[in-house]
């Protein structure tokens, strides 16, 4: 079953670039991006590209991606 941030990636005009973002969270390399905790919400961080944001949960040894939108939606799906 697809997720519907990989729905939301394959739609956009930046998905090459949203992509390697996307790998980047999963094998933990965070250090090229500004990473910004959110508030109200224990472990969860977003990285910030033009519009779109990418909400993640930060664990020890892995991360999970919640969700991938523009940044009018996104936190209407937390």
């Amino acid at each position: 079953m697809t997720k519907s941030w990989e729905k939301f990636i394959n739609k956009n005009i930046y998905k090459n670039d949203l992509k390697s973002i996307i790998e980047d969270i999963l094998k933990n390399n965070l250090s090229s991006y500004f990473v910004v905790k959110l508030k109200w919400y224990e472990d969860y961080y977003r990285i910030r590209k033009w519009k779109i944001r990418v909400v993640f949960i930060k664990k020890d040894d892995e991360n999970e991606i919640v969700a991938v939108d523009t940044r009018w939606w996104i936190y209407k799906w937390l």
